[in-house]
């Protein structure tokens, strides 16, 4: 039975980047989503601290933005989400669509890989080389097996099954897709998380990342460490990101004029505005409403 997440149409009616709190399924060191024609067409910027793999079953195609940089998929394509990176994605399509998300929960992969946080993933879509190819194709068929597991009633010995292809799709990415990254420091998780905060409350302000380090009481060198660490995105672009987001849902919702949204957003001012916005959609501010109101 196929399941339309309200936790992805509850997050595209808000422009913030969301902290989302992963709870895995009862038993299960994982939560999932089936993503069909009845689900919202467009998941808001949001980022948690677990392991996000999208597979796309459907001939549709998507566009999905992780950390800044977009990428589109088709029929088949599989892909990674680092631990805490801001991501989010739009389909346009009347098409039957079938996106299957798993998303693995970080404590379960401290547990049985505690070097973890050094590990970065790669994988956005079709390798090229006959060895990772390869790979590939056994990842493709441990999700299938699993979305066919899930769709069927579940008891002690399908649970089990189901753990222990997540295992095998683990073994399969860390030894094919993954890298060893230098930890800068210990995480900490309150730091990053009343950044975050700060941030999405009060972008409006004249905020960067010197500003943010004295509110927080700490460092600008030790902030940055943890941001990248952790959002894996530079302070400042993130409170870019986060006064565009707000920005574009002005331009479509309100009247303001475009001077106006500038400094209700935080920029200094109409022309880093205007670059900013045309930098990531393409497009000025004003002919952005007009195509779109």
């Amino acid at each position: 039975m196929m399941v339309s997440p309200k936790h992805w149409t509850n997050l595209s009616s808000n422009m913030e980047i969301k902290h989302e709190i992963v709870q895995p399924t009862p038993r299960l060191p994982f939560k999932y989503y089936f993503h069909d024609k009845n689900s919202s067409k467009t998941v808001a910027p949001h980022w948690h601290q677990s392991l996000e793999l999208g597979f796309l079953v459907s001939d549709n195609d998507l566009k999905f933005k992780d950390n800044g940089d977009t990428f589109n998929y088709h029929k088949g394509d599989i892909w990674i989400v680092n631990s805490r990176n801001v991501h989010g994605s739009t389909i346009n399509t009347t098409k039957s669509l079938f996106e299957f998300c798993l998303i693995i929960d970080y404590d379960f992969l401290k547990q049985i890989y505690p070097n973890i946080d050094q590990i970065h993933f790669s994988l956005h879509g079709r390798p090229h080389s006959i060895k990772k190819i390869m790979s590939y194709q056994e990842l493709e068929k441990q999700l299938r097996i699993i979305i066919q597991l899930l769709q069927e009633p579940r008891d002690s010995n399908s649970t089990l099954a189901l753990t222990g292809r997540v295992y095998l799709l683990l073994s399969i990415l860390l030894d094919n897709f993954s890298s060893k990254v230098n930890a800068i420091t210990a995480v900490n998780d309150s730091l990053v998380d009343r950044a975050l905060g700060t941030i999405n409350q009060d972008y409006h302000d004249n905020l960067n990342g010197t500003l943010l380090a004295n509110k927080l009481n700490t460092s600008v060198t030790t902030l940055n460490q943890q941001f990248h660490q952790t959002v894996q995105m530079p302070i400042n672009k993130y409170i870019t990101v986060v006064r565009l987001l707000n920005a574009q849902k002005k331009l479509l919702n309100t009247t303001n004029n475009i001077d106006f949204i500038a400094t209700e957003c935080g920029f200094s001012s109409t022309k880093s505005f205007v670059r900013n916005f045309k930098k990531w959609k393409g497009v000025t501010p004003f002919r952005y409403r007009k195509t779109f109101n």
